[in-house]
């Protein structure tokens, strides 16, 4: 008996010893920008005994009330425990058309992570721009993503500049709304389809088209600016503006200077300067000069806190062959821009969170009707896209599946209304079947 209870203690100490000793599982998650807030507290809510390491800073869940360290961080790590497993989450919010190429790619591309396994003290290098391999970043293959976007709205489907791409299972979690903001001061509070629609593709318009006052907003500028074309917040704008997915735009690349930041948001300045954003290639989608943009909610959102200077605001140019100095609107006394963002960056970034009253920039209604849930819900306010889980078709199995599926529930019954989302529930009455289709009534 004191030998089969000896082998039997034996056992049961190895046993122990091989838990306590196993490899973590690396899940890597690419998702939109829209998706971050909902996706980041469903990891903190499904994980236990979590460290996380981003942009932003550390944080660990022995330290509650600084997760918007992880909420705020568009890259990052998360070092915890899924069904008694070890496991490093990295995640990267690097945008919806990105999420969708980087799960639909076959053979899957790998995309850049941050180094760190969760467990570091203070900030992470970005790793989209960094430049050295193993320091700045690591290449890995998305396991499953998110996105804003569907599928359909992506050139990411079949064949594509020489890359094939799956079909992808896509379930809804919830509801990310759009709205339009402009920079502090503007004297407007609503901008409409007709007015975007021209926005967008002149680049600038007399800001009494928004008043209706020529005497005193004639000679007052609005500019336009916008995200590249791995945001899903691009595509849902320009597809509800009704320009469609494919739009080419004309939007602006600010220079500012004399920003404050202030626990990790950063407002205020001047706009020296500014010229049509320059031609750019992302994710093998090319943009003309003029129609790139912003790549991040977080990067957009600093420039409607800041004021325009002359030089901006009367469009100054410089004519490359002769270096003479020209003014798109050389007799302008005031400018503005207008972008567009999810309530969860604007909320924290341009309208309120830390930044100043001063500062603060300004809410537009849309088509006449503000961005409130209610409004959303009963199909009033039209500007929003679905948040959905990617999966591939195949190659998704054991605690990486069963880890989707519960991020995927968390977020439907409670975080998808984190940065201003809403659930889609019975008590969301509608429904589209497209980025910027008509919402119609659920059946």
């Amino acid at each position: 008996m004191k030998t089969k209870a000896f082998l039997s203690l034996g056992a049961s100490l190895l046993l122990a010893a091989g838990v306590a000793s196993a490899q973590p599982v690396v899940i890597r998650i690419v998702a939109s920008n829209g998706d971050r807030q909902a996706t980041q507290r469903a990891i903190a809510n499904v994980l236990t005994n979590w460290t996380f390491q981003g942009l932003n800073g550390s944080t660990a869940s022995a330290t509650p009330g600084t997760l918007n360290v992880a909420t705020g961080s568009n890259f990052g790590a998360w070092n915890g425990s899924f069904n008694g497993q070890p496991v490093i989450v990295k995640t990267s919010y690097a945008g919806a058309l990105a999420g969708i190429a980087a799960v639909a790619s076959n053979p899957r591309v790998p995309q850049r992570f941050v180094v760190t396994d969760g467990t570091g003290a203070g900030s992470v290098p970005n790793p989209l721009t960094g430049t050295t391999e193993g320091t700045d970043f690591e290449l890995g293959v998305a396991d499953f993503g998110f996105s804003t976007n569907f599928q359909t709205t992506s050139p990411f489907r079949g064949a594509f500049e020489g890359r094939q791409y799956d079909l992808l299972n896509e379930e809804i979690v919830g509801v990310s709304p759009l709205g339009f903001y402009a920079s502090p001061g503007f004297p407007a509070d609503n901008i409409t389809t007709q007015l975007g629609q021209l926005l967008y593709t002149t680049g600038s318009l007399p800001v009494a088209l928004f008043t209706g006052d020529w005497q005193n907003h004639g000679n007052q500028i609005v500019y336009a600016i916008g995200r590249n074309t791995d945001a899903g917040q691009r595509f849902g704008a320009y597809a509800e503006l009704g320009l469609g997915v494919t739009a080419t735009a004309q939007v602006w690349q600010p220079t500012i200077t004399g920003q404050t930041t202030q626990s990790g948001v950063t407002f205020g300045g001047t706009v020296g300067s500014h010229r049509l954003w320059p031609a750019e290639t992302v994710s093998g989608i090319f943009s003309p000069e003029g129609s790139g943009g912003f790549n991040a909610g977080a990067t957009l959102a600093p420039v409607l806190t800041a004021v325009l200077g002359p030089d901006a605001y009367k469009g100054k140019t410089v004519d490359p062959d002769t270096q003479v100095e020209t003014f798109l609107y050389p007799n302008a006394t005031a400018g503005y821009y207008i972008g567009y963002l999810t309530p969860g960056d604007a909320n924290s970034r341009v309208i309120g969170g830390v930044v100043p009253a001063q500062n603060r920039g300004v809410a537009l209604k849309f088509n006449g009707v503000e961005l409130t849930t209610a409004n959303v819900q009963s199909g009033r306010y039209t500007a929003w896209l679905y948040n959905r889980l990617l999966r591939p078709q195949s190659g998704l199995t054991g605690l990486k599946a069963d880890f989707a599926t519960a991020l995927a529930n968390e977020i439907k019954a409670n975080t998808a209304t984190e940065g201003g989302g809403i659930k889609n529930d019975a008590s969301f009455r509608v429904r589209r079947t497209t980025d910027g289709g008509l919402v119609i009534p659920k059946p």
